[in-house]
């Protein structure tokens, strides 16, 4: 039986090509050499322990979205594997292939599995509802590298990936125009990772990627770093849109959890452009409830009603970086806004303490506005240390309430 790849019909096992015939020319189903065999270059191979694997099954499942599933249904059985796709190509996902936490594309990653993208697209296209593609602890390891994740749309967590409690990294990858909307679990718009227990559990790691362009009607627009530990290197979240959380929001996800219970970095990385559309809204860009370090970055031009640069009610240290050009605007319920910087709050719990802890070293909070008062910064009962850091030329003012933060003027 032959299926479509790219616009070409695939070969049977055994057929070689026919010149005169010109099976499978188009760029997505270019040939390479398998064996003295021609294979569609969308056809995949399984590596383990750094030798080629080559299944024969992978190649009777054909290429295309098919075999980019059968593939990791192979390397799950094998204990894992890596999978090249074909460069440049679009893998399109029109049906669930299960119904993990509101459904997934892909089968669910069991195992330690690299997906090497080489500039290819993986996208739903389905009037049903499912993400790409999900990642199960603790065994679950998934690598992504020179991928798009596009078009997800599911009630549950994590519209483009869920990563529950195992490994997720992505490499030079793009996570955009996904969705968690309309159901009880609705949160991390572009990708939700970690765990719904105590933490943390689970690993989100991204290398020069960006995460732009997503949604929910939930908390975390881009990222949703649930009880987990989230580090961004060189990457990019912008253009998000959520209730609450615009770009990222993280927290160990339980009142009486210490602070611990989550842990955020950020090295040389950018956080704009995001949205928190909610009356009463919280952060724009960044929400922290748990650990987060922010290093030589920026958090520019978010919106939320309360905190639209960052809200932060757990323990936060920024380095060398800069909070500037976001806008703290008067919300649809009519109540002004505050923090058009940062707001830093603590709310009291966890009982262990380290709520609303704030230092800022070496960096810039400048042009910031509020509808309300504190355009840099406003402090709730929480402590904020500054050293060698400018906080100027904030609408209407720097500080709130004045006095409460020392270094900080006007």
């Amino acid at each position: 039986m032959l299926a479509s790849i790219g616009g070409c019909r695939q070969l049977r096992e055994g057929e070689r090509i026919d010149e005169s015939q010109k099976i499978c020319t188009e760029r997505c189903g270019r040939t390479r050499d398998a064996g003295g065999l021609r294979w569609p270059a969308s056809w995949l191979s399984a590596r383990r322990n750094g030798r080629d694997r080559h299944q024969s099954a992978l190649f009777k499942q054909g290429g295309g979205a098919a075999g980019l599933i059968a593939a990791i249904n192979t390397a799950n059985a094998a204990g894992g594997g890596t999978i090249t796709l074909a460069p440049k190509c679009t893998y399109t996902l029109t049906t669930a292939n299960n119904d993990s936490f509101g459904g997934n594309g892909l089968p669910v990653i069991t195992t330690r599995i690299t997906i090497a993208g080489a500039h290819s697209t993986i996208a739903r296209s389905s009037t049903e509802q499912f993400r790409i593609l999900e990642v199960d602890g603790p065994g679950g390891n998934l690598t992504l590298s020179a991928l798009t994740i596009t078009g997800g749309d599911v009630g549950g967590p994590g519209g483009g990936m869920f990563n529950n409690a195992g490994t997720l990294r992505l490499n030079a990858s793009v996570v955009t125009g996904n969705a968690s909307e309309g159901g009880m679990m609705s949160a991390g718009g572009g990708i939700a990772s970690g765990t719904i227990g105590t933490g943390p559990v689970g690993t989100l790691v991204l290398n020069a990627s960006q995460v732009t362009g997503n949604t929910t009607s939930g908390d975390a627009g881009g990222i949703l770093n649930h009880a987990g530990t989230a580090i961004l290197n060189a990457s990019r979240v912008s253009g998000n849109t959520s209730g609450s959380g615009g770009g990222i929001a993280s927290g160990p996800g339980n009142p009486d959890s210490p602070v611990s219970g989550s842990s955020l970095t950020l090295n040389g990385s950018r956080v704009d452009h995001n949205t928190a559309t909610e009356a009463g809204s919280t952060a724009g860009g960044i929400a922290n409830g748990g650990l987060a370090v922010i290093r030589g970055s920026s958090v520019d031009h978010n919106s939320a009603s309360l905190g639209a640069g960052i809200g932060n009610h757990g323990t936060m240290t920024i380095t060398g970086s800069q909070i500037t050009g976001n806008t703290a605007p008067t919300d649809s319920a009519g109540t002004t806004g505050v923090g058009g910087g940062i707001a830093n709050a603590d709310l009291g719990f966890p009982p262990t303490g380290g709520s609303g802890v704030l230092t800022i070293k070496g960096s810039k909070i400048t042009g910031n506005f509020a509808s309300g008062s504190g355009g840099g910064i406003v402090n709730q009962d929480g402590t904020v240390t500054l050293t060698g850091t400018l906080v100027a030329g904030n609408v209407p003012d720097n500080c709130e309430p004045p006095g409460t933060i020392t270094g900080c003027i006007g």
